[in-house]
């Protein structure tokens, strides 16, 4: 009897056997436009996140929100805005924005989650349609890598909530030919995984900068040391899939 034969045996054995189903939800974030002109981002940057939801970040998430609200602030964290100094942390302190910073980062570190970036260096690049390509073939050879690790999952749900119109077209036609879920409306507030995806778009962008040894902007030195950011970097690395 085959893998999907046995399944769908228990499942009129055992009406409750859904309930069992392993289920991997990620979480899609983007940094960069698909703009080539003087004013258009120089890396092209998409994050993910893998929670597998057999096991719970419910403590976990609880102690994040409890951390926030001690800081009074109990919104979605905008890691590049935060950074920048800009919209709503236009007018909190540099030390209040390190610690907002720091409690979502240490989140990240304690929670059960696999972490993947891929950076595209849009000089290498001539056109929209080279960018499109290249994002694409990227997240083949993702997909094709770690094919032993989707395939543990009955079902794969994907987050992404419609930033950009041309990666929500490139998501859908990666990930929705492998049969993945793909969710464009969700709380972003309450979803903080999401978030953690949205900070990777910001840190793999500063490890592509750091590698290629590209100078940092004066915000993003402000906010971080040399040696803050190399620690940072050293330590999110090790939530990569593998």
């Amino acid at each position: 009897m085959g893998r999907e034969d046995y399944k769908v045996g228990l499942l009129f054995a055992c009406p409750t056997f859904e309930v069992f189903m392993s289920k991997l939800k990620i979480y899609v974030d983007e940094s960069g436009d698909f703009g080539f002109t003087d004013k258009s981002s120089e890396l092209y940057v998409v994050s993910f996140v893998f929670h597998d939801t057999s096991k719970s970040l419910r403590t976990k998430i609880n102690f994040l929100n409890e951390k926030l609200k001690s800081l009074n602030y109990n919104g979605m964290i905008h890691t590049a805005d935060l950074i920048a100094n800009r919209n709503e942390y236009a007018k909190m302190k540099l030390e209040d924005r390190k610690k907002l910073f720091s409690s979502l980062f240490y989140f990240a570190l304690k929670c059960n989650i696999k972490t993947k970036s891929i950076v595209v260096d849009k000089k290498y690049k001539n056109n929209k349609i080279q960018l499109r390509q290249d994002i694409i073939n990227k997240l083949k050879i993702m997909l094709e890598k770690y094919n032993e690790y989707f395939s543990k999952f009955d079902n794969i749900i994907i987050y992404y909530d419609n930033g950009q119109e041309k990666l929500k077209n490139i998501l859908k036609e990666v990930f929705e030919h492998n049969n993945y879920e793909i969710i464009e409306e969700f709380n972003h507030k309450e979803e903080r995984l999401f978030q953690i995806a949205d900070m990777l778009c910001v840190l793999e962008k500063i490890n592509f900068m750091y590698k290629k040894h590209i100078a940092l902007n004066n915000q993003e030195k402000y906010f971080f040391n040399g040696f803050e950011i190399i620690t940072k970097l050293k330590e999110i690395s090790k939530k990569y899939l593998q």
